[in-house]
């Protein structure tokens, strides 16, 4: 399942755990009576409606991070640095396919081309970070890190600590 979905889901799902749970207390308290018509007509307008904004949103900036456009990212918002790599095994990247695993999640990887795509897990407070990799040369490596919700002064600050962060685990 895309992110995308998964996220649209995940913000729904909260959506309704909210929803009944005022039908739930207002029923109690007030003795409120909704026809199932009317609690369906107002979780779609309150519940669905503004996930399925905030997904549109952001939907262009999470589909490249899964989709198998090669090219780096050019989101506004994004850095840019290449990093010298050197490689502890006789398929470079691989190794560098296991470094970013054990901190990121992978979302998209394209061995024959040496491309890795990553994000940093999504969180209530925080959309999190994208991220591409393209092993330029065998000892050279492109990353660009770009953030999921653009005007975040936060997201701008995770990317400075993730730029720092894959130096120093691509050259430990």
């Amino acid at each position: 399942m895309k992110f995308t979905t998964q996220l649209f889901l995940y913000w729904v799902s909260i959506f309704l755990i909210f929803f009944l749970a005022i039908i739930v207390i207002m029923s109690v308290f007030w003795g409120l009576n909704l026809t199932i018509w009317q609690a369906l007509s107002v979780f779609l307008i309150a519940g669905v409606v503004p996930p399925a904004i905030i997904s549109l949103i952001l939907y262009k900036r999470l589909n490249y991070m899964e989709s198998e456009d090669l090219q780096p990212p050019d989101f506004h918002g994004s850095k840019q640095a290449t990093f010298k790599f050197k490689s502890h095994s006789k398929h470079p990247f691989d190794d560098i396919l296991q470094r970013i695993d054990r901190q990121w999640i992978i979302s998209y990887s394209d061995r024959p081309n040496h491309v890795v795509k990553f994000r940093t897990d999504a969180r209530m407070i925080s959309w999190g970070i994208g991220g591409y990799v393209k092993m330029i040369a065998e000892d050279q490596l492109l990353v660009v890190v770009y953030p999921i919700f653009e005007n975040s002064r936060r997201e701008e600050r995770i990317m400075n600590q993730t730029l720092r962060l894959m130096q120093a685990i691509l050259n430990p």
